[in-house]
């Protein structure tokens, strides 16, 4: 990364200068945002170019009510099988952490073999995630029908991003220019997954110089005032993207507007588990309340910083109140989070 630095600083100031005045672009997927953040890059961008973080952590956009519903489950004797880094977001009321009746995951086939070897015990999996999640979900749920395990369901709080991207292209308080695309969830949906994108995008990889030149590839298109999208991980990105994984998707769930923490409710933004399912379906099975907006902590910001209007560090809260130990709001928990990913890697110091 040392010696292409100077190169990919030249770069991009060259292809800046060719635009001229201010380019807003966003990375919409938690694993960009700690990439860029563990690697410097936002120290070779040129003046005039921000990179701003947005709302895709999983966890860091999961609803408020969805950790109350979990909560109550766990206290009314049910067994819910949790990810780690949920165990400390905040819900209105306190966090997952001191629950008694938890079982801690690694994967969602886990909770379903903990309930094959327990019938006698409810079980819920609460899950949350993006496309290549939400998959392994419909996978858990055809292997929960096909070995009949009525004592299993799902509290399932997955996100779709494209209507969430449509919302923030057209946010006039954000003026962005265009996205860096996640990967993961691009390998899932395909090129197809976000055709017709108001802004410019680039799906991108990992890799610091695969950032890099899908930061790049963005400026060209800015500078051509084009609205493509570009896939620049062709080796994990088709453009149809994985047909099995989506007809499984298509199967056990479909879109439903829902609560992203910090944004509000989003129109088609979330996923549900279709009606003929509905045995699976936790929120069915225990008349869970599913609606409405439960607020966020006082004074937290997340919510700003997951549409782009504040850096981590403008947050009043910030290295202060809310650090990974004693995190007040959700980007400060999850390692994906963006305010975690500034704290952990000093990002703030460089701005």
């Amino acid at each position: 990364m040392n010696s292409s630095a100077a190169f990919w600083r030249g770069t991009l100031k060259k292809a800046m200068e060719t635009i001229g005045g201010t380019v807003n672009l966003m990375e919409v997927c938690g694993s960009h945002s700690l990439a860029i953040a563990k690697f410097g890059l936002r120290a070779l961008l040129p003046e005039g170019l921000r990179l701003l973080s947005g709302p895709g952590c999983p966890v860091c956009v999961s609803g408020v009510r969805f950790i109350d519903n979990a909560i109550a489950l766990s206290r009314n004797g049910i067994k819910v099988a949790v990810f780690g880094d949920l165990l400390r977001i905040p819900g209105s009321e306190g966090t997952l952490q001191n629950e008694r009746e938890l079982l801690v995951i690694y994967s969602p086939e886990e909770a379903l073999d903990y309930a094959k070897a327990h019938p006698a015990e409810e079980v819920v999996l609460a899950a949350v995630g993006f496309d290549p999640t939400l998959c392994a979900g419909a996978a858990v749920l055809e292997e929960a029908r096909k070995s009949g395990a009525e004592n299993f369901s799902m509290l399932a709080d997955f996100k779709r991003i494209r209507p969430v991207l449509d919302d923030l292209a057209h946010d006039p308080k954000t003026k962005l220019n265009g996205f860096i695309l996640p990967g993961h969830v691009a390998s899932v949906t395909g090129e197809q997954g976000f055709a017709g994108l108001s802004l410019p995008g680039v799906i991108s990889g990992f890799t610091a110089e695969n950032i890099l030149h899908s930061i790049f590839l963005l400026l060209q298109l800015t500078g051509k005032k084009e609205t493509a999208v570009i896939n620049n991980y062709p080796q994990m990105v088709s453009p149809g993207g994985n047909r099995t994984a989506l007809e499984l998707i298509g199967q056990y769930f479909e879109p439903v507007s829902g609560e992203w923490r910090g944004i509000g409710i989003v129109d088609g933004g979330c996923w549900k588990i279709r009606e003929e399912y509905a045995c699976f379906d936790a929120s069915v099975k225990y008349h869970l309340e599913n609606t409405g907006v439960v607020r966020s902590p006082a004074g937290c910001r997340c919510g700003d910083v997951l549409r782009g209007y504040l850096r981590p560090a403008e947050c009043p809260l910030f290295a202060k109140q809310c650090t990974p130990e004693h995190p007040v709001g959700a980007c400060m928990v999850s390692g994906e989070g963006a305010c975690a990913a500034f704290y952990r890697y000093r990002e703030w110091k460089a701005c």
